[in-house]
């Protein structure tokens, strides 16, 4: 699933790419990819003049005060194309510009989507997430409010979009391995100077993470359909033995894998 980096490197790639491009018209292929407010007409949203992230979210906004909010999900893709095929297998929906650009929509498992609607109306979408972990609200007392009533595993509050927006699976592991915090510890059991490191090792990790593009593990590809590279940085997550040489550990909870190494990640505040 696109995470932070992933998501964060196609809104810096497609701001390079679309940006000042009328939107012509957008298909749809696959039923319930596209939801959009019953007052607009999709053959008129207007030029693109911003393109940001939130979590997970890429919104695109046009001077005709709409957005186009995508959300990848698991496998989503988004590609820009010269020449695209519309039956291609795995295509849900594709943004045509003036130019005769296009801008594919790709997605193997289906669940992901394309909301469009009035720019007024895209708190609906936005409002639950929480803080961002590369921005200044990401600190160690924000942190320390948010852990302290959290009696689930430090991995739950991590990956919960209403606590920590962007972070899912991969980066998490690897941030946790990096602050020696095994991920089934109580939030509410993570001490100050652990909060501090966390603040610290998960803006450290996703800036390294940005620098290369993203990971590439399997589905994410960047927009030119190239794919990231910091998978060859990742010190725990997918490993067998950790940095030390110790074991490690694999768990599946809810479809997900947790690695982590019982000897490096504590099991118990210190």
């Amino acid at each position: 699933m696109p995470e932070l980096p992933e998501v964060e490197t196609i809104v810096v790639e497609l701001n390079k790419s679309i940006i000042g491009k009328t939107i012509a018209h957008i298909e749809e292929y696959r039923k319930n990819t596209i939801y959009a407010d019953e007052s607009l007409d999709l053959g008129k949203l207007g030029a693109i003049n911003e393109i940001s992230r939130r979590g997970k979210y890429i919104i695109i906004a046009t001077d005709r005060n709409c957005d186009l909010i995508i959300h990848l999900r698991m496998t989503g893709k988004l590609i820009l194309a010269d020449l695209t095929d519309p039956s291609a297998k795995h295509t849900r929906a594709i943004i045509t510009f003036a130019d005769k650009t296009k801008l594919m929509f790709d997605d193997v498992r289906t669940f992901g989507t394309i909301h469009i609607l009035n720019r007024d109306n895209r708190h609906e979408i936005l409002c639950r997430l929480g803080c961002e972990p590369l921005s200044p609200d990401f600190n160690y007392g924000t942190l320390k409010q948010l852990l302290e009533r959290r009696k689930s595993s430090i991995k739950s509050f991590l990956l919960d979009q209403r606590a920590v927006a962007g972070l899912g699976n991969i980066y998490v592991n690897e941030i946790l391995f990096a602050c020696g915090i095994s991920p089934h510890r109580a939030a509410n059991t993570i001490t100050e100077k652990e909060i501090r490191l966390l603040v610290t090792k998960t803006r450290q990790i996703l800036k390294i993470a940005l620098e290369h593009n993203g990971t590439s593990i399997s589905d994410y590809r960047r927009i030119d359909n190239k794919t990231g590279s910091f998978q060859n940085f990742l010190k725990i997550y997918g490993k067998d033995k950790c940095l030390c040489g110790h074991q490690v550990k694999r768990t599946k909870s809810s479809g997900r894998s947790t690695f982590h190494c019982p000897k490096c990640q504590k099991e118990k505040e210190v």
